[in-house]
Parts: structure tokens; C-alpha cells; sequence
């Protein structure tokens, strides 16, 4: 007569640990992503802010963009842009900040600025990009 044994077979193990495997390699890339997530979606913003400007520049006078440490804004005669029901500025996600810390940019009816160069970095800068802003009012 044949005792019970207690345990798992080598297969089961194995698939086991195949299977823990494979999740900690998803759940790990989708945490380390999370900044450099950030950091591209605040780039977009900026990018979008500084067309927006430029745009509207093309169409009204005194047109300004402000950049602070943690937030964009476009101005048009020294007051925020109302786009829709949102104003300007538009705040950065936390953990995320914008350098130089004060700039203006200042567009002309060509849509045309002073040349500049603006870095977006996650607090504890292990992601950053930068944003160029050319004469030409082209930001890339």
C-alpha cells in the first residue's frame, strides 16, 4: 500500500513560477513608465501651449507665454486666455516642473518669438525632455 505524498510536482512549480515571472516583468515596465508617462503628456501640453500662442497671436496683439516652475500660461494683454470654460495657467502634474523657471516668451503678428529652450523633468529627475522653441515660433 502506497503513503499519500504532500507537495507540488515539478511541473506545477514550474508553472508557477513562470507565471510570477511573467507578471512581475508587466507590473514592473508599467511602474517605471509612469514618469516618463508624465513627463511625455506635460511635454505635449507645452507644445500645445506654445502653438495655441503663436496662433493666436496671428489673430490678436500682445500675445505672451509665461512659464513658471510648475505651471504654462498664455496671455493676452497681461491677463490669462480663457479657452472654453478653462483658463490658463495650465498647472503641470505633480511631481513635475518646467526650467527655466521664469521665462516670457512674447509673439509678434507672424507668430515669431525669441528662440528658447524649456526642460520638463520629474522631480527626482530620472526622466526630463526638452521643448525648443525656434524664432520661427515652431516648438518641437
Amino acid at each position: 500500500m502506497r503513503e499519500k505524498q504532500f507537495g507540488f510536482t515539478l511541473l506545477e512549480l514550474i508553472a508557477v513560477i513562470t507565471i510570477l515571472g511573467v507578471l512581475s516583468v508587466v507590473l514592473f515596465s508599467r511602474i517605471n513608465a509612469v514618469g516618463a508617462s508624465r513627463v511625455q503628456a506635460s511635454r505635449d501640453d507645452v507644445i500645445a501651449a506654445l502653438f495655441f500662442a503663436q496662433q493666436l497671436a496671428m489673430s490678436r496683439s500682445n500675445i505672451q507665454v509665461t512659464v513658471s516652475g510648475t505651471a504654462i500660461d498664455v496671455r493676452e494683454n497681461g491677463a490669462s486666455v480663457k479657452v472654453d470654460s478653462n483658463f490658463y495657467p495650465l498647472n503641470m502634474p505633480t511631481g513635475i516642473s518646467l526650467n527655466p523657471s521664469a521665462s516670457t516668451f512674447t509673439y509678434d503678428k507672424l507668430g515669431r518669438t525669441t528662440a528658447g529652450s524649456i526642460q520638463i523633468q520629474t522631480s527626482d529627475g530620472a526622466y526630463s525632455v526638452n521643448v525648443n522653441l525656434e524664432t520661427t515660433g515652431y516648438a518641437h
